[in-house]
């Protein structure tokens, strides 16, 4: 590695013997030095591992040591600055526009400027894939400070580039994970990470199927489709190819030839005609020393490892090994979530039951009242037939609501998967107060809607929001319990606001919480109910952010606390 401040003493070497002849007359930059100092300036600029260019006032390229021309993939050219981006193939960062000539470090030192670090993009025959250089740059100024050349220094930070931008997609691959993409597209960005660093590498990740003997697939973007499907769905076992070799002994296994070696015998048709010729597959390992499947690079012609490899594959297992685990607990939790939110549906439909119980006994009892009535009626000689249709009507009327009470009620009990449709909350809320109706009645409690007009509708599940609404009136209710010095009353409240969400609020007028309560209502097992295992707030706000939106509490000015959430806005008027 080359002093880094060899530049400098090569700047102040070519000064030095500037200032000595700054009187004599010149023609180019090499006129004013004399000739023992050119010979031991040009051996030390030879000798330099980065690249070195000098270049007089009139744009002459009088130096170009080896290093330059390796990096720019040619010699010293007699073009003017400004086809030098053209002569060179030099680009901005974009590695697309040229680099404006004006704005070439050689040429800001030729007019007299400092220049250091500029990155620049280098691609020629040579380079095909392209270069990435850093570029720094110092003016040459005779003893009156005018500028007479310049020089620039030239690191090739290719390696370092490739590997900055290497570690950066395997931070937006784990940031993928942590923000819970599927499964599919976090392999895919994976497998394309990895295959970028080597062109002629194609990459898989297989998954090992719960029964723990076939495969499945996992990623293969650049793999032929035919090659894919016809892998899939096949068992593993100690002759299964690279792959289900690989799961199956828990070891990696390298084949340097497809057509020849024995573990490829009941595969070797459809790797040949899809192209590929050798293949190292490596189990993907849980932090408990179980396959969860295989990470395999493969290549069109015969091929060995060369030790390189190995980093890239232990990256991709690495990284493939936290995304099916992450995704394996992500599906524990959403299961163990559905049941704590079954379990605080059932509970919230035991403090109904009571009151829904009465009411459903009100109607039935009104239903047989009827029913007795038209009974007479019927018996006697010229029965009223107004009063026969009305208890009729009255008969259907009461017999259509307790059966959308039971069937709401059914709803709320049912075990079932989530499905996100079209919802409108001002339903919602109707059929949540429809529930709640007789209760609020027996408290004394009046209950208030102030639903938006031409609301749009939100995306969830049903039974889920309905849950939160219940849960949120429910609670407010029974903050109200044994106040009598002032009316009661809960008022759920819908707005539109204008960054796409809908607010639902529910405002009671009970004894409040204290502000430092606030956040800690909706922590788990936190609860002010003797009765309660304090996980309904908790809950329902996670129902709340698995649905986009958030969940909070605030107090109001008066007595009494509004609950309230957001969720993002659907199609207006479904």
């Amino acid at each position: 590695m080359p002093d880094v401040n060899q530049s400098e003493r090569l700047t102040q070497e070519l000064k030095t013997s500037a200032l000595r002849t700054a009187e004599q007359p010149r023609a180019s930059l090499l006129d004013v030095i004399p000739q023992t100092e050119q010979a031991k300036i040009l051996a030390s600029i030879l000798d330099m591992g980065e690249a070195v260019i000098v270049a007089d006032q009139n744009e002459n390229l009088l130096v170009f040591n080896p290093a330059a021309e390796r990096l720019f993939g040619a010699g010293a050219t007699t073009a003017r600055a400004d086809k030098w981006s053209e002569q060179y193939g030099l680009y901005s960062s974009d590695q697309v526009t040229p680099f404006p000539a004006a704005q070439l470090p050689l040429a800001r030192a030729l007019r007299g400027e400092t220049v250091d670090d500029v990155e620049m993009f280098v691609k020629h025959a040579k380079a095909p894939n392209g270069l990435w250089a850093s570029v720094s740059g110092r003016p040459l100024k005779d003893a009156a400070g005018d500028a007479f050349g310049g020089v620039i220094v030239c690191r090739d930070i290719t390696a370092n580039k490739n590997e900055a931008s290497f570690r950066a997609g395997q931070s937006r691959i784990l940031e993928m994970i942590a923000a819970n993409a599927p499964l599919s597209d976090i392999l895919n960005s994976l497998v394309l990470l990895i295959e970028a660093q080597s062109p002629e590498m194609l990459c898989s990740v297989l998954l090992l199927s719960s029964d723990g003997n076939h495969i499945r697939h996992g990623a293969a973007p650049s793999l032929p489709d035919e090659y894919v499907q016809a892998i899939d769905g096949e068992p593993i076992g100690p002759k299964n190819g690279s792959c289900g070799t690989a799961m199956f002994r828990g070891k990696p296994v390298i084949v340097s030839d497809i057509l020849t070696d024995p573990l490829w015998e009941d595969y070797r048709d459809q790797a040949a005609a899809s192209g590929l010729r050798a293949c190292w597959s490596t189990p993907i390992m849980s932090g408990r020393g179980k396959v969860l499947g295989s990470f395999a690079m493969y290549y069109r012609q015969p091929q060995t490892p060369t030790g390189d490899e190995a980093r890239l594959t232990d990256v991709a297992t690495h990284i493939a090994a936290l995304a099916i685990e992450h995704q394996a607990a992500q599906e524990i939790l959403r299961r163990t979530q559905a049941e704590l939110a079954h379990a605080a549906q059932v509970t919230s439909m035991r403090e109904l039951a009571r009151s829904i119980g009465q009411e459903v006994n009100l109607t039935l009892a009104a239903i047989v009242d009827n029913a007795d009535h038209c009974l007479e009626a019927l018996n006697e000689n010229k029965p009223d037939l107004g009063q026969l249709r009305e208890a009729l009507t009255n008969i259907s009327n009461d017999g259509r609501r307790t059966v959308e009470i039971v069937a709401r009620i059914r709803a709320l009990a049912k075990i079932s998967a989530p499905q996100k449709v079209k919802l409108n909350l001002n339903e919602l809320v109707g059929e949540v107060f429809s529930l709640v109706g007789h209760e609020a009645q027996r408290k004394d409690i009046a209950l208030q809607a102030e639903l938006a007009d031409d609301l749009p509708s939100v995306l969830g599940d049903r039974v889920q929001v309905q849950q939160v609404l219940l849960n949120l009136v429910m609670n407010g209710m029974e903050a109200m319990t044994g106040i009598e010095e002032r009316s009661l009353e809960l008022t759920l409240k819908i707005d539109r606001v204008q960054n796409g969400e809908v607010v639902v609020a529910v405002t009671d007028r009970g004894t409040g919480i204290k502000p430092h309560e606030l956040d800690r209502v909706f922590k788990a097992f936190h609860t002010t109910k003797s009765a309660s295992l304090g996980m309904g707030l908790s809950i329902c706000r996670s129902i709340i952010e698995a649905h986009g939106g958030r969940l909070w509490a605030e107090p109001n000015i008066g007595p009494g606390t509004t609950f309230k959430f957001t969720l993002p806005a659907g199609v207006r008027g479904a």
